[in-house]
């Protein structure tokens, strides 16, 4: 008999195992979001495309890249090459030399999750709220209520506060994840009606509320006006996580026009976006979970590391022992 497995989360670790299982077993997905991706994502407002997750990626193990290679291969995930500097206010610009080559996906950051999607039963809009035990069989339970169908094994690739509500206290051996601490991130996204007024490409900021600014625009196949995406350090948005929207854009405002000379007035397009959960604090300390008596998983980068090789390695982990007792 076909072993049936439900995959809560379309990010790419959920993605990345249901294309490990496929051969081996039912695999359904299932996304609360409209979209696949999670925060593989590129938001498109006004004319303006802005990759206001993840950021790039490195490949940095020869799984991965094997992994990816069909991706590369029809130009999904790409070579970027911008000039990337250190900045801190009141001191001079540093260079940031550059080891390894980084990615990104294209059109959009979505394109890789969606490009893996293509060959798998994914169900979006549906979030999963609890998953009831049924003889041999789980059953997940839709926000409205409803009843889906029974699976033999469920499998969380979503971070893992939202798993709180059905899994159990304790995995196989004892092991719990009420230990992990995710932080949030906000993204301010600017549109400019000529090139953003900067000499680099990407920029790390030291001692400031901002983390990270790319000019989104110089990312291969972006389409739309020149763009300008600035993330705040996790710790900072930690912090201020619970501050109102217009409270965050001014004090981003006011420390952008310090670091760069740009004035946000001078945009076309402002807009904020706030991530729950986009950077891992603390980390499981494990690749994955696994309980084989319960059927029950879970898989992701906060399992590891926050990285979005991470989040392959853990569903790769996964697979791995799901190969070793599922039936041959």
């Amino acid at each position: 008999m076909t072993v049936r497995i439900a995959i809560i989360g379309a990010g790419l670790a959920g993605l990345t195992l249901a294309c490990r299982l496929r051969s081996k077993a039912q695999v359904k997905v299932f996304e609360k979001s409209n979209v696949v991706g999670g925060r593989l994502s590129t938001f498109r407002s006004g004319g303006f495309e802005f990759d206001h997750g993840a950021q790039y990626f490195t490949i940095r193990s020869e799984a991965f890249r094997k992994f990816l290679e069909p991706a590369l291969q029809h130009g999904i995930v790409v070579p970027w090459d911008p000039h990337i500097v250190t900045l801190e206010i009141g001191r001079e610009a540093i260079v940031e030399p550059r080891e390894e080559t980084i990615y990104v996906a294209s059109p959009g950051m979505e394109a890789l999750c969606a490009h893996l999607a293509e060959e798998i039963s994914v169900t979006i809009d549906t979030e999963i709220v609890s998953c009831k035990r049924k003889k041999n069989a789980w059953q997940p339970v839709k926000a409205n209520g409803d009843f889906l169908e029974e699976f033999d094994w469920i499998v969380s690739a979503a971070p893992p506060h939202h798993s709180l509500s059905w899994a159990p206290e304790f995995f196989a051996d004892g092991i719990t994840f009420d230990h992990v601490r995710l932080r949030g991130c906000y993204s301010l996204m600017l549109g400019f009606e000529d090139a953003v007024p900067v000499s680099w490409q990407g920029a790390f900021v030291r001692n400031s509320p901002i983390g990270w600014m790319a000019v989104n625009s110089h990312k291969y196949g972006r389409e739309g006006g020149p763009s300008l995406l600035v993330q705040c350090s996790g710790e900072w948005t930690e912090e201020h996580l619970e501050c109102a929207s217009e409270n965050i854009e001014v004090m981003l405002s006011n420390e952008l026009k310090n670091l760069t000379g740009i004035d946000i007035t001078s945009a076309k397009h402002c807009e904020l976006f706030r991530w729950q959960y986009a950077s891992i604090a603390v980390p499981l300390g494990l690749d994955c979970l696994f309980d084989p008596e319960a059927q029950l998983a879970a898989c992701g980068d906060w399992c590891i590391k926050g990285r979005v090789e991470g989040a392959f390695k853990s569903a790769d982990a996964l697979a791995a022992r799901l190969f070793a007792v599922l039936p041959q």
